[in-house]
């Protein structure tokens, strides 16, 4: 769940690090609040959740970013708190790490370390691939490991397509999983843009309270963004998702601000 819950900021934090798209000569920042809440079908309680995350771009591309989430879901109430960095190694490669401490129950990781390699191509360096893999582990004995591929091609219009996929291993059980996605953007930044986004795979375990676990089943989601600038430095952030699953079907909508510098 975590990792889902911050693919948003990591592809706006890599794709400003190292593409000739977000190139700059200074250094920037940013800060975003959103809040959100979830209906669930099968009698399962709403869920709601609180996140601020912010990011640091230096001059150059490397970067800094940061969030904290805090969260009500199948009746329980956790969070995390997440740092996390960027390295520019040349203008074709780039290194990203993540650290991840949560609390609250099995849907929130203990501890999570995420490492990203991203290699750009083309003389454009408009075409981006990534691999990265990652670490982590949960109440109960419960852990993950895992790697992900993705591909993502800046074009010349103001519209940006990513796929991947996620392969994943989780015990106990050694519980095999994955999850594709694929993403598409339009916008131009400053003004506003519009990020759909598509997945379906299967996922390995999912806590729906004290003792009660999904385990190795099938699953499929949908989410809108739209991100407008109502002046140079700040504006809104709308978004809404769908999540099914053999057991429950889940609604979230949320809103929010940001702010840039």
């Amino acid at each position: 769940m975590t990792r889902i819950a911050l693919w948003w900021p990591m592809a706006a934090v890599m794709a400003l690090a190292h593409t000739g798209v977000g190139a700059q000569d200074r250094s920037r920042g940013s800060i975003e609040l959103n809040t959100s809440r979830s209906h669930l079908t099968s009698g399962l309680p709403r869920g709601e959740a609180t996140s601020l995350r912010g990011t640091w771009t230096f001059a150059g591309g490397d970067g800094l970013h940061a969030e904290l989430l805090d969260e009500r879901k199948f009746g329980q109430h956790g969070g995390v708190v997440v740092l996390g960095g960027t390295k520019v190694l040349s203008p074709d490669w780039s290194l990203g790490g993540t650290w991840v401490r949560g609390h609250g129950g099995d849907n929130w990781t203990n501890r999570n370390i995420d490492i990203e390699l991203t290699k750009a191509w083309t003389v454009k360096r408009n075409i981006l691939t990534r691999f990265a893999g990652y670490n982590a582990t949960y109440d109960g004995n419960r852990s993950d490991k895992g790697w992900r591929i993705s591909a993502t091609a800046y074009l010349e219009s103001p519209v940006v397509l990513e796929g991947g996929v996620t392969f994943n291993v989780s015990n106990p059980g050694q519980v095999r999983s994955h999850m594709p996605f694929v993403a598409a953007t339009i916008g131009r930044h400053g003004q506003q843009y519009v990020v759909l986004r598509a997945s379906r795979g299967s996922e390995a375990y999912q806590a729906l309270g004290p003792g009660e676990q999904l385990v190795d089943f099938k699953s499929h989601s949908l989410s809108l963004r739209w991100q407008y600038w109502l002046a140079p430095s700040y504006g809104f952030i709308v978004q809404g998702e769908g999540y099914h699953n053999p057991s429950y079907d889940r609604n979230t909508f949320s809103v929010g601000g940001f702010a840039q510098w």
